[in-house]
């Protein structure tokens, strides 16, 4: 049975980490130890990647929702990737435990020749109690998910196409506010779910995306992330001296 409705209303943190981002914390207990705190501190479920889903599955008892970045030509360093992008990492995240999958629902070329409404019907078939998220970056692109039967939309990547409606660059200090005129716009397009992500750094920010009608939250790096943390606070400091 999908546990969405232990969703609705909360935090979902995102616990990534990968070498070209942290490579401090990338390993299992680092990962996990991070899961289990943000759970005690009040998170309904946890976001992490395919490589730490099996320790934080062992971890904790909460929504699970994995992903699989894959970068072209396999540099991470590229701006150039897609999430969980074909049934091979599908397949590999259930098996790992998660409970839910993020996949990207953006319109950009795929690295498959499956297309983007087959692959979820696919999935919808073989994983019928799969929480299945589009992590998307427009209007257009989110309908399109909804209409083909993900459960949530996810405004993940909003801002971070070329056609995005306000592009930036991922990193970003100070980081823009959130796209809560996108959760807005989806809500008022008949989408049931909405899970905002993005760019929400504190408290007030995620009320505002609740009060734009998001069904939850993400927040990552803002938790999860000590060397953009610490940018962050350093770059505040420095702006009031």
């Amino acid at each position: 049975m999908s546990r969405i409705k232990e969703l609705e209303g909360g935090l979902i943190v995102s616990c990534y980490a990968d070498w070209s981002i942290n490579p401090y914390m990338d390993n299992d207990e680092a990962i996990s130890c991070m899961a289990r705190s943000c759970i005690a501190g009040g998170a309904k479920a946890i976001r992490t990647n395919l490589e730490h889903v099996k320790a934080i599955r062992e971890a904790i008892k909460e929504p699970l929702i994995g992903i699989k970045k894959i970068y072209k030509g396999g540099d991470t360093e590229s701006p150039d990737f897609r999430i969980t992008p074909t049934m091979k990492e599908v397949d590999e995240l259930v098996a790992a435990g998660a409970d839910g999958i993020a996949i990207d629902g953006t319109k950009r070329e795929r690295y498959d020749d499956v297309p983007l409404e087959v692959f979820i019907h696919q999935i919808k078939e073989k994983y019928p109690d799969l929480i299945l998220v589009a992590d998307v970056s427009t209007l257009e692109e989110g309908l399109f998910c909804y209409k083909h039967g993900v459960d949530i939309i996810g405004t993940t990547l909003s801002g971070y196409t070329p056609y995005s409606k306000n592009p930036i660059k991922f990193g970003t200090i100070p980081a823009p506010d959130p796209d809560y005129e996108l959760i807005s716009e989806l809500r008022s397009a008949g989408v049931e779910r909405v899970i905002a992500e993005g760019r929400i750094n504190d408290g007030h920010k995620m009320q505002k995306c609740l009060e734009a009608g998001a069904y939850a939250v993400v927040i990552g790096t803002s938790i999860t992330e000590p060397k953009k943390i610490v940018k962050t606070i350093l770059n505040d400091c420095n702006e009031r001296g």
